[in-house]
C-alpha cells in the first residue's frame, strides 16, 4: 500500500482496498465499489428508499429529542408542576450523547441495518408512552427510549456518506439536510402551533415522532441492505467479535460521560455551583474521562471503543475542536435567542415560534448555499477561517441588542446561522472523508458525541452567567425604575415579592401601583433583561476563539475527491443465496 503523506491518510479507492491486509483491523472493509461500475445502482429502489428512510431518521432526531425542548414548560404546567420537569429533555439528550459513540462503533464493526431499525422503533415506543403520559415521571421514562432511538438517529450523516461517491458528498450532506429543514428550521414553530391550535397540544409532538420514526424503520427494514457481518469480516465470528470489544473503555466512557453531564446539568438551578452535588460529579466525571483516555492509548485492546490512531490524522482532530466550540457558540442563539423575543419584542406564542425559527433555518440554508464551495472554491482553511470569523462577530454582535433593534436581532441571528451552517457542513464532511472506511463510523460517532456534550456545558456555563447577572441585576432595576415613577419605598418589598409571582394581578395589587409605574417597570424589566443577554454573547467569545485557532490546522482534501462509495446496497441475503444457486445451475 502506497504511504500517504506525513500528516495525511491515503486516499481510499478500490485498488488500496483490494491491496490491503483482511487481518489489519484497519482495513478489513473490502464492500467498497467503484461509482463508475455500479450500474442501474443510482435509480435502484432500494437506494432512494434507503436515503429517503435516512432523511426521515434526521428529522426523527429533531422531533423527539430537540423539539420538545421548546414546551418544557407547558408539559410541567399541566403535568406537574414538579422540579423535576428538566429531566423531560435531559434524559433524552443524556441517552443520545453517551450511546451515540457506541452504537457508531458497533455498528462499524457488525453493520448498520439492525441497529438502525430498532433504534427508530425504540424511538416509536418512547414517543407513544411520551405521548400517552399522565405524568412528568412515565414522560421521563418515554424519553429515555427516545433518546436511545435519537443515539441511532444521529447515525444519518454516516449513511449519506457512505451511499454516495466520496466527491459527492458536500452535496449528498447538503440535501440531507435540507431534508430536515421540517424539524430543524421550523421545530420552534411547530411545537407552539400544536399547542396552541391542535387539541392534543404538545402531545402530538410525540405523536408526529411516531410517524416518522415508523415509517423510517419500515424504509430501512424493506430497503437497507448494506454489506452485512459477514461482508464486512472476513476473519472472525460475531461471538470472537464481541469478545474483543472494548468492555473497559465502554465502562469508562460510560461512567465519566453521565458523572460530567449530571453535574453540568444539576449546576442549571437545581443546586449551586458551590455544593458538592455539582462538584463531585463533575471531578469524578473528569478524572474517569482522563482514565478513560489513557486506557485507550495504552490498553491492547483488539476493538477499542474510540481508535486512537484516528487522532493521528489532522484533520479529525481539528475538525473536532471546530465543529464542538461552535456548536456551543450557536447554542448561545439557538437558546437564549426564544427568550429574547419573549423578553423584549413579544408575548404572541406563535410570532415566537416563528421568529426563533430564524437560526435553525439560517443553519440549514448555510448548509446549501456553501455545498459548492467545498469542492469548487477549495481553502478549506480559510473557508472556515472565514466562517469562524462570520459565527465570532454575529454571535457576539447579539450584545448590541434591545428592546427597539429586533430587526438587527433577527439579521445577526440569520447571520451567525449562516456561518455556523458553514462551518457544519465543511467539518462533518472532512471527517467523514478522512476516516478510514472501516472507522467511520466511530470517527462521526466520536465528532458527534462531542459536540452533544460540549453543548450541555456551554448551556450550564450561559446559564450560570444569565442567572446571576440578571438575579443581581432586576431587583436593582426596577426598584430604580419604581421609585422614579413615583412608587412609595414601603412598597418596594410587596413589589419584589410581586415580580417573583409573575402576574399582572400581582403587581396591580402592590400598593401605589398605576400605569405609570407599571410602564417604568416592564422598561426597566426589558433592559435588565438584555444586560443578562448581553453578558451571554459576549461570552461566546472565549469559544470562538478556540475555533477559530483550530481552523488554521486544517489541511486540504482534493485528493479524497473519487468515485469509491464506501458502502453499497446490496439484496438481502437470502435473495443473494438464491441469486447464486441460480447461476450455478444454469453454468
Amino acid at each position: 500500500m502506497d504511504t500517504p503523506p506525513e500528516g495525511k491518510l491515503a486516499p481510499v479507492t478500490l485498488q488500496h482496498l483490494e491491496k490491503a491486509d483482511s487481518n489489519d483491523p484497519q482495513h478489513r472493509n473490502l464492500t467498497g465499489e467503484d461509482a463508475d461500475d455500479l450500474h442501474g445502482y443510482w435509480a435502484s429502489p432500494r437506494l432512494v428508499g434507503s436515503l429517503f428512510g435516512a432523511f426521515l431518521l434526521a428529522n426523527s432526531l429533531y422531533i423527539g429529542v430537540i423539539i420538545p425542548t421548546n414546551v418544557v414548560s407547558i408539559i410541567n404546567a399541566e403535568l406537574g408542576p414538579t422540579a423535576n420537569a428538566y429531566l423531560i429533555t435531559f434524559i433524552s439528550q443524556l441517552f443520545t450523547g453517551v450511546l451515540h459513540l457506541f452504537f457508531a462503533r458497533i455498528s462499524d464493526v457488525v453493520g448498520r441495518r439492525y441497529f438502525l431499525i430498532t433504534g427508530q422503533l425504540f424511538g416509536v415506543v418512547g414517543s407513544i408512552i411520551s405521548a400517552r403520559a399522565q405524568s412528568v415521571n412515565i414522560l421521563i421514562a418515554g424519553s429515555a427510549f427516545v433518546g436511545v432511538g435519537g443515539a441511532a438517529g444521529l447515525l444519518y450523516p454516516v449513511i449519506i456518506h457512505e451511499l454516495i461517491p466520496n466527491r459527492h458528498r458536500p452535496w449528498g450532506h447538503a440535501a440531507v439536510t435540507l431534508g430536515v429543514l421540517p424539524s430543524l428550521g421550523f421545530g420552534s414553530a411547530i411545537a407552539r402551533s400544536m399547542v396552541a391550535h391542535t387539541a392534543g397540544g404538545w402531545r402530538n409532538i410525540y405523536w408526529l415522532n411516531v410517524a416518522v420514526s415508523g415509517f423510517s424503520a419500515v424504509l430501512f427494514l424493506a430497503c437497507y441492505f448494506p454489506p452485512d457481518f459477514h461482508m464486512i469480516n472476513s476473519s472472525l465470528t460475531r461471538w470472537q467479535e464481541f469478545k474483543s470489544l472494548d468492555y473497559g473503555g465502554l465502562a469508562l466512557y460510560f461512567g465519566g460521560l453521565i458523572s460530567l453531564l449530571l453535574g453540568f446539568t444539576w449546576a442549571q438551578g437545581t443546586y449551586p455551583w458551590r455544593s458538592a452535588h455539582v462538584i463531585a460529579p463533575l471531578v469524578v466525571g473528569l478524572i474517569t474521562l482522563v482514565a478513560f483516555a489513557i486506557y485507550e492509548v495504552y490498553m491492547p485492546v483488539k476493538q477499542p471503543l474510540l481508535p486512537i490512531r484516528l487522532f493521528k490524522i489532522r484533520n479529525i482532530t481539528a475538525c473536532i475542536f471546530i465543529g464542538s466550540t461552535m456548536q456551543m457558540v450557536w447554542l448561545a442563539s439557538n437558546v437564549f435567542w426564544p427568550l429574547e423575543i419573549s423578553a423584549l419584542f413579544t408575548t404572541d406564542e406563535v410570532t415566537i415560534g416563528l421568529l426563533s425559527c430564524t437560526t435553525g433555518i439560517a443553519l440549514v440554508a448555510g448548509e446549501l448555499i456553501f455545498a459548492p464551495l467545498f469542492r469548487y472554491a477549495g481553502f478549506l482553511k480559510w473557508q472556515l477561517v472565514v466562517a469562524c470569523s462570520m459565527t465570532a462577530v454575529f454571535t457576539a454582535s447579539m450584545a448590541a441588542v434591545t428592546y427597539k433593534t429586533e430587526q438587527m436581532a433577527i439579521a445577526f441571528t440569520v447571520l451567525a446561522g449562516l456561518a455556523v451552517g458553514w462551518i457544519e457542513l465543511v467539518t462533518i464532511v472532512i471527517v467523514g472523508l478522512v476516516a478510514p472506511p472501516n472507522d467511520i463510523g466511530v470517527a462521526q460517532g466520536f465528532f458527534g458525541a462531542t459536540r452533544q456534550v460540549f453543548g450541555v456545558i456551554a448551556v450550564s456555563i450561559y446559564l450560570a452567567v444569565y442567572s446571576n447577572d440578571l438575579s443581581q441585576g432586576l431587583p436593582r432595576a426596577i426598584t430604580t425604575a419604581a421609585e422614579t415613577a413615583g412608587l412609595p419605598a414601603d412598597s418596594i418589598p410587596d413589589l419584589l415579592i410581586a415580580v417573583g409571582n409573575g402576574t399582572a394581578t400581582a403587581l396591580e395589587a402592590v400598593p401605589g401601583m398605576n400605569n405609570i409605574v407599571l410602564g417604568a417597570l416592564a422598561l426597566a424589566t426589558k433592559q435588565a433583561y438584555a444586560h443578562a443577554l448581553k453578558i451571554v454573547y459576549l461570552a461566546t467569545l472565549g469559544f470562538t476563539g478556540i475555533g477559530f485557532i483550530a481552523a488554521f490546522f486544517i489541511v486540504d482534501v482534493d485528493e479524497f475527491f473519487t468515485s469509491y462509495v464506501n458502502k453499497t446496497i446490496h439484496r438481502p441475503t437470502g435473495q443473494r443465496k438464491e441469486a447464486t444457486e441460480a447461476s450455478v445451475e444454469s453454468g
